[in-house]
């Protein structure tokens, strides 16, 4: 007579410890692949919202031009302290071929953003700019005026040169007109008083020959 054998279970033994560590470890994986992004987004926005990075370029009619930049405070103090506070080497004109170097430049401190303002003088025949800041890190926008009253907005990348942009058509020398109307709107102003002046040494002179006449009538002493 044979014995009976045992039948083997086809099915593996589960570990309930194994399995509840597994799936801990799957959960922790999930939310990792939810939030490391999150943490990672807000992060360049915290980044980007310390800069603060605005840049406006507005030109005159006669090639002259007023450029502000403007970021934040704390941030600025912090990336200028290498540059020993020489803020207009950070900054690059480049105008059909050549730099354009601002010919002043001024802080203005304020409690949101601190603006440094830098004035200069394109060439009337200019065409082409392309624009450079060295201090940032993140994109932010370049606004231009021009002295036609159009407006153009250029997003730049962050520490990277701007597209080509054309400047030209808006610029023109000064008129002679132009020139010599203040110089009559001062000649009208100041006529009155010309002649009121003049009018004051006529009577005085008038008054002296009479006096003088007077004098000449009166009998002379024996």
């Amino acid at each position: 007579m044979i014995a009976p054998v045992a039948q083997r279970s086809t099915q593996s033994s589960r570990n309930p410890q194994r399995e509840g560590l597994s799936l801990r470890v799957l959960r922790i994986l999930r939310v990792a692949y939810v939030v490391v992004p999150a943490v990672m987004i807000a992060a360049a926005a915290d980044a980007h919202d310390l800069e603060r990075t605005q840049v406006l370029l507005t030109f005159a009619r006669d090639g002259s031009f007023v450029l502000d930049v403007a970021n934040d405070p704390s941030w600025l103090k912090l990336r200028m302290e290498r540059f020993h506070g020489n803020f207009i080497d950070r900054i690059v004109l480049f105008v059909d071929g050549h730099e354009i170097r601002p010919s002043s430049v001024d802080y203005i401190d304020g409690p949101v953003v601190g603006t440094h303002r830098l004035r200069g003088r394109m060439p009337l025949d200019a065409h082409t700019l392309r624009w450079y800041y060295g201090l940032v890190i993140d994109a932010y926008p370049l606004t231009i005026r021009r002295a036609d009253g159009r407006v153009q907005v250029e997003e730049i990348g962050g520490d990277a040169w701007s597209r080509t942009i054309d400047v030209s058509g808006q610029f023109q020398a000064p008129r002679m007109l132009d020139t010599l109307a203040p110089i009559a709107v001062v000649g009208l102003l100041l006529l009155p008083i010309v002649l009121r002046l003049a009018g004051r040494r006529v009577n005085t002179k008038d008054t002296k020959d009479t006096k003088t006449e007077a004098l000449g009538s009166l009998p002379l002493c024996p």
